[in-house]
């Protein structure tokens, strides 16, 4: 009972947060799109109840941290972005530039998905993250993209989704053991999260394995991701020694871009199968390889390898 009486607390908080930023959205629709009629009126940079909620969930923990890190990332992105658009509208009497408005409203539609997502993971363990990674735990990855799958058919929604394998995971295990090579699991995961925005989803599926959602990104929007990604570990310049030869730490990655009516389980099994029979150049710190709708077709065709 005090375990659903503590949910029920933590979904009552979020309402008001919903209310606030309800109201605080079409505040910035009418500043921006009639400047002469809102002549004076400021557009709050700080919404007061999101931020004692977030004081609440940083000091109770409630909440993991980086649930609570990446929801006010991604709010303080989105306020910066209705900022641009409002002062858009002032400058061009209240026709501001197209682009601008759609990169606002991609932040505030994937901000209350956040939160409504929020509401629906307070009944489940650890608000839906992955203690040992920090990113979205893997329970949840096809519901979460079974989501994306019905905005893409309803709305028209691109997104990318990519397997990304840290390279000789098992040559690691074998020569250092699972304790230092799960510590380059982590250090992947830290990365992925550093070059993703803050409305895209990660998950650590088990072994060598994660998979990226890449939201509101066609093919070349996730490839920009990966490239993101990319200059991190070029960034980091990680060397390993495996059987006294020192090798970057690199990633393979296999991206799609799903289309309306693709089943998400073979998806993702076709992106590990196509994965397996790449082999990583070995001077990269990534490799990707795209998966087109007739590559899917081709290996949908194939007969299941026999045991």
């Amino acid at each position: 009972m005090s375990l659903y009486h503590d949910s029920e607390k933590k979904w009552a908080a979020l309402l008001p947060v919903l209310d606030e930023h309800s109201e605080w959205f079409q505040h910035v629709i009418r500043c921006s799109f009639y400047p002469s009629q809102t002549r004076g009126v400021a557009v709050a940079d700080t919404l007061t109840v999101f931020a004692a909620w977030f004081a609440v969930a940083q000091t109770d923990k409630s909440i993991q941290p980086e649930l609570t890190q990446k929801l006010f990332s991604l709010h303080e992105d989105m306020v910066k972005s209705a900022g641009k658009l409002v002062d858009a509208g002032r400058k061009s009497g209240g026709v501001p530039d197209y682009s601008v408005f759609t990169a606002f409203l991609t932040l505030y539609e994937e901000f209350n998905q956040h939160i409504r997502r929020l509401e629906k993971d307070f009944v489940l363990e650890n608000s839906g993250y992955d203690s040992f990674t920090g990113l979205r735990h893997k329970n949840l990855m096809l519901r979460d993209i079974g989501r994306e799958m019905h905005r893409l058919a309803r709305q028209g929604k691109k997104f990318s989704l990519a397997l990304a394998r840290l390279d000789k995971f098992e040559q690691m295990q074998a020569q250092f053991g699972n304790t230092k090579a799960d510590g380059y699991i982590q250090l992947v995961a830290e990365l992925i999260k550093l070059s993703l925005r803050s409305f895209d989803d990660a998950y650590y599926v088990g072994g060598d394995e994660f998979v990226l959602c890449l939201k509101q990104a066609d093919l070349a929007g996730g490839i920009s991701a990966l490239e993101r990604l990319r200059k991190e570990l070029e960034r980091r310049d990680i060397m390993i020694e495996l059987d006294g030869i020192a090798v970057p730490l690199s990633l393979s990655c296999c991206i799609a871009e799903p289309v309306s009516g693709d089943n998400v389980e073979e998806l993702i099994t076709n992106l590990r199968a196509d994965l397996k029979e790449t082999a990583h150049v070995s001077d990269a710190v990534l490799q990707f390889f795209e998966l087109s709708p007739l590559q899917r077709y081709v290996q949908d065709q194939k007969p299941p390898v026999k045991a």
